[in-house]
């Protein structure tokens, strides 16, 4: 491994996928929200012995949440939790699983992943103050989540080794190729049900027995129109005046928030340990190197040739400006006491043998008041609009409590009540997306006594106080009023019936030996005739394609037959008259060993699922409920 990979490879799509989540849930929720789950709870579920606590669990679904309110999903909120709780377990199932097969993901590898990851970075360099801060957002220590990243890529390896090792024969794959290629001769004849709503009638009697049979579905849906209101501290932070003798006020007593820690450039020649190579063999090596150099080679000549870190060899081995806390203690204990243009004799870390040079440092520094004026501006209205909100949604939450409507604490904090209209319990928009917001909202203290609710945190920086202005119940809407959709549903029915029996009339004529042009003109209709027809369709209804093809392979002379009902309802009689695979030879000419790759890939999920299930069926599973 090199020290220039712990900062260029952020690859490992789980880690990946890790490091987005995060990102959503502090970007959206800040990273106090989430820290509230930690306490010590009990387990929610057992596998083979080892528990998954209710804090997992916790975290869990709350970042799951947070994740689908990021991308405007709906929450169900027992199927939110049941799936998580799954996921919680195959991971689990899957971790023991790593830990049979002794799988290994080292220290060096997962400060690869981190050090190299964008969204710790600042400008371009992991900054350990923005790591610290992202990854508490989540809900995570450094030990915590370096041991999340571990299990990331201990299950990587296995799924990768799954997949990758599954194989499929060049027979299998030119057996599959000329099936998946194969071509048939189609006709179909199409019973629209558009055509036949004028064939059928629905009676009153009909229409209000569906009717009273079925008052469910024309049920309005209650809801509620909130008058609410809201309390944001980024509104406060625009409010508050800024001073430049405020401004260097708070500058002079925050002063060491600004400063700017030594950073030095380092360069380094690595030769790294590996299987092919020995410790005696990289140390040998690494002390070749560095005699050349005090023989008169350049440093940056003998780095660029020899370096076995292909991230900083280009560059002469330079591995640019960082702070203290980047490379591992061993590495920097040697580079932070170097001289400018200094050379060290050869140093062992986990990664190797480095010969490092210091080519610069950047002294720390406390930048002056005008530099940072902006930032300082910015954490004074914070701080400035973080007391204020404190106290005006103390006093929110007590004048709202007492008063008998929203006018009276919207007067006294100079707030705008607000309203969002009519909504239902699953609204996806606004507060009322919050499902604390519409738990209060349809409480029995605030929909049925008239309270207003109490303080609902919508985000730490964001509360709000909710009254129902407006109730609209659930009820039946009258037969009146939907009597025509009615009528509609049931003759479409009727007619989707119709083209149903019609079609099964015609397959039985067909199987009894009638011409296919007799039984067209039985139904004065036209077969639509498909020649050569690939499994894709190409001009031909798609669902038609894909009902022919289910069709056997007629014997030679004969036809297949059968009929299917389409997703519009409308029914197609069709049939199969000659079916020809792909010829070897073309599918040779084209290259079968693409196809053979996808297909082993395909087959290697397979073989994942399947490897996961059997784990489940074979595991000692006990949630507690």
């Amino acid at each position: 491994m090199s020290i220039q990979k712990l900062r260029d490879s952020s690859e490992g799509m789980l880690s990946k996928i890790l490091i987005g989540l995060i990102v959503v849930v502090f970007a959206l929720f800040g990273f106090g929200s989430i820290t509230t789950f930690l306490a010590p709870v009990p387990k929610v579920a057992t596998v083979n012995g080892e528990d998954i606590t209710q804090q997992e669990m916790e975290l869990a679904v709350e970042r799951t949440r947070r994740l689908l309110q990021a991308r405007d999903q709906q929450l169900d909120e027992d199927q939110l939790r049941t799936q998580v709780l799954q996921n919680l377990v195959n991971r689990e199932l899957l971790l023991q699983a790593a830990e049979d097969l002794d799988l290994y993901a080292s220290e060096s590898v997962i400060d690869e992943e981190i050090v190299g990851t964008e969204v710790f970075q600042i400008d371009g360099v992991f900054d350990p103050q923005q790591f610290q801060m992202v990854i508490s957002g989540a809900g995570y220590s450094p030990l915590t989540y370096r041991e999340e990243m571990k299990n990331d890529l201990r299950l990587q390896q296995m799924v990768a080794g799954i997949q990758t090792s599954s194989f499929l024969s060049r027979e299998d794959a030119l057996r599959a190729s000329a099936l998946a290629q194969q071509t048939r001769d189609i006709a179909f004849l199409r019973m629209s049900v558009d055509e036949l709503m004028d064939e059928v009638s629905v009676s009153d009697e009909e229409i209000e027995r569906y009717y009273n049979n079925n008052l469910d579905d024309f049920m309005t849906e209650e809801t509620v129109d909130l008058a609410y209101l809201e309390l944001k501290r980024s509104d406060l932070m625009e409010a508050v005046e800024v001073t430049d003798d405020a401004l260097l006020d708070f500058y002079e007593e925050t002063k060491a928030r600004y400063a700017q820690n030594e950073r030095r450039r380092v360069a380094h020649i690595l030769v790294e340990i590996s299987d092919e190579q020995d410790e005696a063999a990289a140390r040998a090596r690494i002390n070749e190197l560095y005699q050349r150099i005090l023989d008169g080679e350049s440093f940056e000549a003998v780095a660029e040739a020899e370096s076995q870190d292909p991230g900083s060899a280009a560059q002469g081995g330079d591995l640019g400006f960082n702070a203290q806390g980047v490379f591992v203690d061993e590495f920097e204990t040697v580079a932070w006491n170097l001289d400018r243009n200094q050379m060290s004799e050869p140093v062992q870390t986990e990664f190797g043998f480095h010969i490092i040079k210091l080519l610069d440092i950047e002294e720390a520094r406390v930048p002056a008041f005008a530099e940072v004026r902006d930032k300082v501006e910015e954490e004074y209205r914070e701080a400035e609009a973080e007391g204020v909100f404190v106290q005006m949604s103390g006093d929110l939450s007590e004048i709202a409590f007492e008063a008998l409507d929203l006018q009276e604490p919207a007067n006294a904090l100079g707030l705008e009540i607000q309203r969002t209209g009519p909504v239902t319990r699953n609204a996806s928009e606004g507060i009322a997306a919050n499902p604390d917001v519409m738990d209060a909202a349809f409480s029995a203290d605030v929909l049925i006594d008239g309270n207003n609710s109490q303080l609902i945190e919508i985000t730490p920086n964001h509360h709000v106080v909710v009254r129902v202005a407006e109730h609209s119940p659930e009820e039946v809407l009258p037969l009146a009023e939907v009597r025509e959709d009615v009528a509609a549903g049931l003759r479409r029915d009727k007619a989707e019936d119709l083209a149903a029996a019609r079609a099964q009339e015609a397959v039985d004529l067909l199987e009894d030996g009638s011409i296919t042009r007799f039984v067209a003109d039985q139904f004065g209709l036209v077969w639509q005739v498909s020649g050569d027809t690939p499994r894709n369709g190409a001009a031909v209804d798609n669902e038609v394609v894909r009902e022919a093809f289910r069709l056997p392979r007629p014997p030679e002379g004969q036809k297949s037959v059968g009929w299917a009902q389409l997703s519009n309802g409308d029914a197609a009689v069709i049939t199969v008259t000659r079916v020809e695979n792909r010829p070897v030879d073309q599918i040779e000419q084209e290259g079968l060993g693409g196809f053979q790759r996808i297909l082993a890939q395909q087959q290697g999920g397979y073989e994942y699922a399947e490897f996961r299930d059997q784990l489940r069926e074979s595991a000692n599973i006990s949630r507690v409920n």
